[in-house]
């Protein structure tokens, strides 16, 4: 049984990632982050059903 490291940045990053709100996977990946003015926008991509969306929150 093989073990591998997480630091807890990785960690941290992989437990505040959103489900898909199409089809509930847990397998998504933030595609871009970026600023806009007062907000920060994150773009993600379920890799189940192809599904991509935006968040935005206050900076």
């Amino acid at each position: 049984m093989a073990i591998s490291y997480v630091d807890s940045s990785e960690l941290d990053e992989y437990l505040m990632m959103p489900d898909c709100p199409e089809c509930g996977s847990e397998d998504v990946v933030r595609t871009e982050t970026y600023q806009d003015g007062e907000w920060v926008i994150k773009q993600y991509l379920c890799n189940k059903c192809g599904h991509v969306w935006t968040e935005r929150t206050k900076a």
